[in-house]
Formats: structure tokens, C-alpha cells, sequence
């Protein structure tokens, strides 16, 4: 077998791989925020509570299969079940092209299950919970004295000044308007990212996030005429702008200059 047909296959095991952790992802973003354990039980229907058939779980081929519809009632199956794997198996798949065989997908596997995670439970609930933000940045904390992809002390100044610097804004938002803007959980998250791209990926990640949000935030006033209040999660592109760096912040494409 050639060299490139090897490659190809290790690059589509880590998709099919991606799919399957996607697939746990979904049930961690559907049981935490009803106080469930994502480790216990079965997986059941949103629509009517029947148990799923382990035939009815395969990542994306079920979905296509029962035509997005639950095979007990009929109901329809949330679209949030194939995106999640479906970004799940690519994201997988880019990681073992951008670092192949390689140690530091330890790391930048859970970092970025994690913010696929904390991003569509944003989008659905306006949560990014503690029980995730906090464990998972002491994990890129340890990670940072093990693995050679950043020096500890980056990690530690990335997850101090991620929380620290969101936290002041947020902070500060409400002190002069009586209002929540960005939550604690933002900041959470920041530190999050801090602890596993070091603090030289802070400006870029929070400089993208926010032209990607002011973008978004333009968009939907123009078009549904809402006003200028109408909340919008924040970790999706606070998210996608930690991806983009991980993947594209050594690229001669991109101006190196956006990351610093």
C-alpha cells in the first residue's frame, strides 16, 4: 500500500473516530443541562422518551437513515445530533492532518471536543458550565508541563489573564450600565483556551471573536429588526477564533500579524 493511500486511511479513522466522540458529545450536551450524568443509561428519544437502539445511534448514517425522524414516534430529530458529529469527525480529521501520530493530540483533541461542547451548549441554553470550563482548563494546565506544545508558564499567563481580562470587562459592562454583557462563563471559557494556546493567542482569539460577533450581531439587527439588546452567545466565536488559531496561526497564508 502507498504511502498516500496509508495517509488517507489514518485520516479517515480519525474522522470515523470523530464521529463516534461526537456522538458522546451529544448526549453530554443533552443530559448536563437537565442535571443528568452523561455516563449512565441509555440513550432516549427528546420527543418521547423511548430508549434508542444501539442500530439507531450510528453517527450521521442513523440521522440519513430514519430521515431525521425517531423510529418510535415519529418526531422529529433535533438538527444539533448531526452537526455536532459531523463537526466532530472533521475537526478530528484536520487535527491528524495538522499533527499526525502526534503527542499533542492529547491535548488539542479534548480542547477542541471541549469547545465543540461548550459552543452548542451556548447556542441552546446561553451556558457554558463550570463543571466543564474549570476541570478542563486544570487539564490543559497539566497537559502544559507534559506535552512540548507550549511552555508552562504561557499556559498558566494564558488561563490567569483569559479570565482576568473577561472577567474586568464584564465587570466593568455592568458597573456602567446596570447590565450582564459578557458572562462569567466567557471568561471561563477564555481562561480555558488560554491554558491550552498560551497567552500569545489571547489578542488574536479575542480580536477575531469579537469582529465575528459584531459581524453576526449586525447581521441579525438588519434583518429580524431587533434591537440592539437582543442577547447573542458569545463562546461559539470566542470558540471558532481558537480553532482558526490552533489550525491556521503558523500558516504563510494568514498575516501573522492577527495573532499578536
Amino acid at each position: 500500500m502507498s504511502s498516500a493511500a496509508t495517509e488517507a486511511g489514518a485520516v479517515l479513522l480519525a474522522g470515523l473516530v470523530g464521529l463516534a466522540v461526537g456522538s458522546f458529545l451529544n448526549v453530554v450536551i443533552t443530559r448536563l443541562p437537565r442535571g443528568e450524568s452523561p455516563l449512565q443509561g441509555r440513550s432516549r428519544c427528546p420527543q418521547c422518551d423511548t430508549p434508542i437502539r444501539w442500530r439507531d445511534t450510528l453517527p450521521l448514517v442513523s440521522y440519513l437513515l430514519l430521515r431525521g425522524r425517531c423510529r418510535a414516534c415519529g418526531g422529529p430529530i433535533p438538527w444539533r445530533y448531526p452537526a455536532v458529529e459531523l463537526v466532530s469527525g472533521l475537526l478530528a480529521a484536520a487535527l491528524w492532518v495538522k499533527f499526525p501520530a502526534s503527542p499533542l493530540l492529547l491535548a488539542y483533541g479534548p480542547f477542541a471536543a471541549a469547545l465543540v461542547t461548550l459552543s452548542f451548549l451556548d447556542l441552546e441554553h446561553f451556558w457554558l458550565p463550570d463543571v466543564l470550563t474549570l476541570p478542563l482548563t486544570g487539564l490543559g494546565l497539566v497537559l502544559s508541563l507534559i506535552l512540548p506544545h507550549l511552555r508552562w508558564y504561557e499556559a498558566f499567563l494564558g488561563a490567569l489573564l483569559g479570565g482576568g481580562v473577561f472577567y474586568g470587562v464584564a465587570w466593568g459592562y455592568y458597573r456602567l450600565t446596570g447590565r450582564e454583557g459578557l458572562g462569567l462563563g466567557d471568561a471561563k471559557l477564555l481562561a480555558l483556551i488560554g491554558a491550552f494556546l498560551g497567552v500569545q493567542a489571547l489578542p488574536g482569539v479575542v480580536l477575531l471573536s469579537a469582529l465575528m460577533g459584531a459581524g453576526v450581531g449586525a447581521v441579525l439587527i438588519w434583518r429580524e429588526r431587533a434591537g440592539r439588546l437582543t442577547p447573542i452567545p458569545y463562546g461559539p466565536f470566542l470558540a471558532l477564533a481558537a480553532l482558526l488559531h490552533l489550525f491556521l496561526a503558523d500558516s504563510p497564508l494568514v498575516p501573522q500579524a492577527l495573532w499578536r
